[in-house]
């Protein structure tokens, strides 16, 4: 009896022991857990190398649209602003794009991974050689290559599954820091500033 018992619940066993761990029994294939991918304005999936627009979401009088923009040109360094300005059809920014800090063979990107951000060659020529995103206490363009350039895009909004919010490794959000000439430059604070990514 207790051979007949053992050879009954070892199948049970095994089987537990495949779905628990992310195994499909049914067809054999390992499934990794992996985190949800980002999502753009139009519900598709983020992919690498691709530009997109980081569109602030705020709540503005009609015709008023928000964009990030280059600001201060100042020893070799461009930094970050919101630009909030008042066009017929909105202003859309300057794009960037998305890499994992650790490569891997997945064509999208996902929440809460580090991430190197980009934006255009041509911009990185114009602020002292560098196209890639970094913070102290506020953003600017600067060298690759250190844990300066690293942040996580996280879900901002539990209503909406497109609106993110950037994550500095500090812990550390990006909002707005408003300067002593009423420019608002992207800096590392509590509040962040809401995004959505548009395609470019």
């Amino acid at each position: 009896m207790e051979v007949a018992t053992l050879l009954i619940t070892l199948p049970s066993i095994l089987f537990l022991s495949f779905t628990t761990n992310g195994v499909s029994a049914r067809h054999g294939i390992s499934i990794v857990d992996q985190p949800p991918a980002v999502l753009d304005s139009s519900g598709k999936e983020l992919l690498k190398s691709e530009y997109y627009y980081l569109k602030p979401v705020m709540a503005l009088p009609w015709l008023y649209s928000p964009a990030i923009i280059p600001g201060v040109y100042r020893k070799d360094t461009c930094w970050l602003q919101l630009g909030i300005e008042v066009f017929t059809y909105g202003i859309t920014g300057v794009p960037v794009k998305f890499s994992p800090v650790v490569p891997n063979k997945d064509k999208s990107i996902r929440e809460s991974t580090d991430l190197i951000i980009e934006f255009p060659d041509k911009l990185g020529s114009l602020c002292g050689g560098s196209s890639v995103l970094k913070a102290d206490e506020f953003l600017f363009l600067g060298p690759r290559g250190d844990n300066t350039s690293r942040f996580k895009i996280e879900k901002s909004s539990e209503s909406s599954n497109r609106i993110y919010k950037l994550v500095y490794s500090s812990g550390k959000v990006v909002g707005t820091s408003t300067r002593y000439d009423k420019t608002r430059r992207l800096a590392l604070t509590d509040k962040p500033l809401p995004f959505t990514f548009h395609p470019f």
